[in-house]
């Protein structure tokens, strides 16, 4: 077998045990993945999941570092900074969270996600007037992603995004789908 051969294999059972929250264990092949990979520094999907590893071993400083080293690969691409403001929020820097937000927002403007978490940060901040802003936002970004769900003969999706947020803290459910995005790496999987 090829050493391109046997690093897919690690990448892929990197991936495998993340899906299995086994967070240690995928971590180990993350890090072997980055030593037997030649330009590994250069794939950003792979600093984001095995940041997402660290974070939830608890080495969070190390973590960050990943997320920067992937935004500063992808420096166009919103996801990267959405990533690394919730990342930073969940760590207990609001402001970095704040400031990486806008630039997901300044990025991709329709993004509901990114207005709404940038309303919640700021509200918690003690600017409501602003937070009320994202929020009409993300709601309109919402209406609008139904309408062309609408043109395009998809279901319809009556929620709002505010009552979508609102259910993550009252209804047991809701919370159990979010963590389980935590979990699987901010990603929506089955």
């Amino acid at each position: 077998m090829t050493l391109e051969k046997t690093n897919i294999k690690i990448k892929e059972s990197a991936l495998a045990l993340m899906s299995s929250q086994s967070w240690g264990e995928a971590l180990k092949k993350w890090e072997l993945w980055f030593s037997q990979t030649e330009n590994s520094h250069t794939d950003a999907d792979a600093l984001h999941d095995r940041a997402i590893c660290k974070f939830h071993l608890s080495d969070k400083v190390s973590a960050i570092t990943d997320l920067d080293a992937a935004a500063e690969l992808q420096p166009e691409y919103g996801y990267r900074f959405s990533s690394r403001a919730w990342m930073k929020q969940a760590n207990g820097d609001t402001d970095g969270a704040i400031l990486d937000y806008k630039i997901a927002i300044e990025l991709e403007p329709e993004d509901a996600v990114n207005q709404n978490n940038l309303g919640i940060l700021e509200e918690s901040k003690g600017y409501k007037t602003q937070a009320d802003k994202r929020f009409k936002i993300a709601d309109g970004a919402k209406e609008k992603k139904v309408e062309n769900k609408i043109e395009n003969t998809e279901p319809l999706d009556n929620k709002t995004i505010f009552s979508q947020i609102k259910s993550v803290w009252f209804r047991k459910e809701s919370r159990k789908e979010w963590l389980k995005f935590i979990l699987n790496g901010f990603t929506l999987k089955d």
